[in-house]
């Protein structure tokens, strides 16, 4: 994200404000207690730019669409802003998974593995916590216009936590696509075409997933291409 901040004359006490909070807020991502999408050491290029999209989807007030973005406070504030969000809902949901019966025996070994799990997610959220304090602290150090564009950026993002643990209620339509891809790469590999593709998503969404043209679309966006069925060989 540092490489998208620049500075001309007079923008270097914003330039490092700008930067140590890009390099926190990365830090603080490296903490997730867990990959949020599950991927092989072979996957083809496609994942990789889904995994991609999937960011910009949950980043929706950062708009970090074009990748010639430049930081700006206002943006810098929507991103962290998103994270801390997704930080109360993420421990919103584990507490409420946590406190559902399991109805199988535990064993002690993966009582451990939780045990470890919930406190790798402690310091995560912890973390992130004192990001948004140093951020919130660190703004009111700028200009007004700055702090002013920080704190409507942030607002932006932290207003936007899902309402629910469902795809549906954690993005668009996109978002459920975007998911569908990745998590049924194999199945995605064994289609013929974009046709077939869409046909397959319509059956899993219904309506939400939308025309052909937009699936064309969302595949040339990612580069996946599908093999085009070919003629039987003469025997």
């Amino acid at each position: 994200m540092s490489e998208h901040i620049k500075a001309s004359d007079g923008e270097q006490r914003r330039k490092k404000w700008l930067m140590r909070l890009a390099d926190e807020f990365e830090k603080v991502e490296k903490m997730l207690p867990a990959n949020f999408v599950p991927k092989a050491s072979n996957c083809p290029p496609w994942v990789e730019r889904v995994e991609r999209e999937l960011s910009l989807v949950l980043l929706p007030a950062a708009n970090l669409r074009d990748a010639n973005y430049v930081i700006t406070p206002k943006r810098m504030g929507a991103v962290i802003g998103h994270g801390c969000a997704m930080a109360v809902w993420m421990m919103e949901w584990f507490n409420s998974e946590s406190q559902k019966p399991v109805g199988v025996e535990v064993s002690e070994d993966d009582l451990k593995k939780g045990e470890g799990l919930n406190q790798t997610l402690l310091l995560w959220y912890q973390a992130a916590c004192r990001l948004a304090k140093l951020s919130l602290c660190a703004c009111v150090d700028q200009t007004y216009e700055d702090m002013r564009d920080f704190l409507l950026g942030y607002a932006d993002g932290f207003s936007r936590k899902p309402t629910g643990a469902k795809a549906s209620e954690m993005g668009s339509a996109t978002f459920e696509i975007y998911l569908f891809m990745v998590f049924h790469q194999p199945l995605i590999e064994r289609l013929d075409s974009v046709r077939q593709f869409h046909a397959t998503l319509t059956q899993t969404f219904g309506p939400r997933v939308g025309d052909l043209k937009r699936v064309e679309k969302i595949c040339q966006r990612i580069g996946l291409s599908f093999r085009k069925p070919g003629r039987p060989k003469k025997v």
